[in-house]
């Protein structure tokens, strides 16, 4: 049986890269700072904002790429960015439209690097923003 080395270690944040105590621990940062130092690529991936994502990877202290967004973002530390797929305007009014029927609420997410870059509403708020059905 041959042997094939490993290439690509992706790693999640919120319960598998962070503990407990919302921390990256010595021993996962011992284990991932070998594995790229043997020539692993490693690469962290989230569902949460790339903003979100950064001062966590940062600690791990060599660049990467961060997946982010639920797959919609992909960016180097030092922002690049190689991937970007955004709703079109006109399919996130219908998306909002048809969130209507769960009770009015949604988060949206944008890629942006300000504070209050995350979105919740009730229907009132949603309306205003997306515009009328």
């Amino acid at each position: 049986m041959v042997k094939v080395p490993i290439r690509l270690l992706a790693v999640d944040i919120d319960g598998t890269l962070l503990n407990p105590q919302f921390s990256i621990s010595d021993a996962d940062l011992s284990a991932l700072h070998r594995a790229h130092a043997q020539g692993v690529e490693i690469i962290v991936v989230t569902g949460r904002r790339h903003t979100f994502a950064l001062p966590i990877v940062q600690q791990l202290g060599f660049d990467l790429w961060v997946i982010s967004s639920n797959g919609g973002v992909t960016r180097s530390l030092s922002g690049e960015t190689f991937h970007r797929d955004m709703l079109p305007a006109q399919t996130c009014r219908e998306l909002c439209g048809s969130m209507r029927e769960f009770r009015g609420n949604t988060v949206l997410t944008f890629d942006k690097e300000t504070k209050g870059a995350l979105l919740a509403g009730k229907e009132s708020f949603l309306h205003r923003l997306c515009g009328s059905d």
